[in-house]
C-alpha cells in the first residue's frame, strides 16, 4: 500500500503592485521614497537621524486567514538587510498574530515563503491599531532595514495562499 501526500493550494490574496502604489506609507517620522515602476514596488532611504526606515500597508478585505496559509513574497535587497514583519487576524481570534523574518541582502530576486503557523498572538492595543483607528484590516505588512543605513528594496508581488494537504491509498 502507497500512501501519497497531494498539496493542493489556492491563492487567498495577491499584491502585484501592477499600476500604482498601493496604499502603502512610511512609518512615523522615517523618509522613505515610495514609488512604482513597470509593476514593482521600490523603496528606498538613506536615514541620517535614527539610521532606519519603514514602509508599511494593510489589506482591509473580508479575508480570514489561518496556520496552513503561507505568505509569499518576491523580493530584491540591494542593500542591507530587512525586516519583514507581519499582523493577521487568524480565523477565529479577535486577536492579532505576528510574526517576522529577516530577509538578507541580494541583488537577485529572492522568492521568501512564511508559513503563518509560525507567529504568534500579539497582545498591543496600541501598534500597529494606531495607525488605521478606524478599521480593522485582515493584515498588516511592514518592511525595514533591519541594521542603520541605506534602504534599498523592490518588490515584485506579496501573495498569501492557502495549502490544504489530501492523502490518498493507491
Amino acid at each position: 500500500m502507497l500512501i501519497s501526500l497531494l498539496i493542493i493550494s489556492s491563492m487567498l490574496w495577491q499584491e502585484e503592485f501592477t499600476d500604482t502604489v498601493p496604499a502603502m506609507s512610511q512609518l512615523y517620522d522615517y523618509s522613505v521614497a515610495i514609488n512604482c515602476d513597470e509593476g514593482k514596488i521600490l523603496l528606498k532611504a538613506n536615514p541620517q537621524f535614527e539610521g532606519f526606515a519603514s514602509a508599511w500597508f494593510y489589506v482591509d478585505e473580508d479575508i480570514t486567514f489561518n496556520s496552513d496559509n503561507i505568505l509569499e513574497m518576491v523580493i530584491k535587497v540591494k542593500d542591507n538587510e530587512v525586516r519583514f514583519r507581519y499582523f493577521y487576524r487568524k480565523e477565529g481570534h479577535e486577536v492579532y498574530f505576528a510574526g517576522k523574518e529577516i530577509i538578507s541582502s541580494d541583488k537577485q530576486w529572492q522568492k521568501v515563503e512564511i508559513p503563518l503557523g509560525e507567529a504568534k498572538p500579539f497582545y498591543s492595543s496600541n501598534f500597529p491599531f494606531a495607525l488605521t483607528p478606524d478599521k480593522k484590516p485582515c493584515l498588516y505588512i511592514f518592511i525595514d532595514n533591519k541594521l542603520p543605513g541605506n534602504y534599498d528594496v523592490e518588490i515584485d508581488r506579496i501573495s498569501v495562499f492557502s495549502s490544504e494537504s489530501d492523502e490518498e491509498e493507491k
